[in-house]
C-alpha cells in the first residue's frame, strides 16, 4: 500500500504544465489546423500539460479571447469561442449544423467539444446539446 501511495505522489508531483508562446511546441496536426483556421488570429500562450503515465494535452488561448484544445496527436478536442463569436464550420459535423439550423436557426455554436464518444455543443442562448458520433441529438440541456 506505501507502494501505491509512493507512485501516486511521485507520479503527481512529476507531472509538469509548460507554458509556451511557440506554436513550433504543438504537434504538426495542431499546427496545420491554427494555420488553416486561424491564420489571421495570433495565439496568446500555449499550456502544454504533460502527465506522467497518460498523454500530453495543449490548451491555446488565442489573443481574440478564443481556446482551442488539442490531444497529444494534435487532433482537435475543444473549440470555445464564447467570448466573442461563432465556432468555425471546419469544427462541426454537417449533420449537427443542420440540427442546429433546424431546431435553433437564430443562434451560433459558440463551444464544441468531442471525445470518443460523443460531441457536446453550447448555443449563443446557454443551450446544451450533446450528440454521438454520427451526429445524433442525444439530449437538450
Amino acid at each position: 500500500m506505501a507502494l501505491v501511495i509512493g507512485l501516486t505522489i511521485t507520479a503527481t508531483a512529476c507531472a509538469d504544465d509548460v507554458i509556451s508562446r511557440n506554436v513550433n511546441d504543438l504537434p504538426a496536426a495542431a499546427r496545420t489546423v491554427l494555420n488553416k483556421q486561424f491564420n489571421n488570429t495570433k495565439v496568446s500562450y500555449i499550456k502544454i500539460d504533460k502527465e506522467i503515465f497518460q498523454s500530453t494535452s495543449y490548451e491555446i488561448q488565442l489573443v481574440n479571447g478564443w481556446e482551442v484544445s488539442f490531444d497529444s496527436k494534435g487532433n482537435w478536442t475543444e473549440v470555445d469561442c464564447k467570448k466573442t463569436g461563432t465556432v468555425p464550420a471546419y469544427f462541426i459535423p454537417t449533420a449537427i449544423k443542420n440540427t442546429v439550423k433546424d431546431m435553433f436557426p437564430n443562434e451560433r455554436i459558440t463551444k464544441i467539444e468531442k471525445d470518443s464518444r460523443e460531441y457536446e455543443v453550447e448555443l449563443s442562448n446557454d443551450v446544451d446539446l450533446k450528440f454521438d458520433k454520427k451526429g445524433n441529438l442525444k439530449e437538450v440541456d
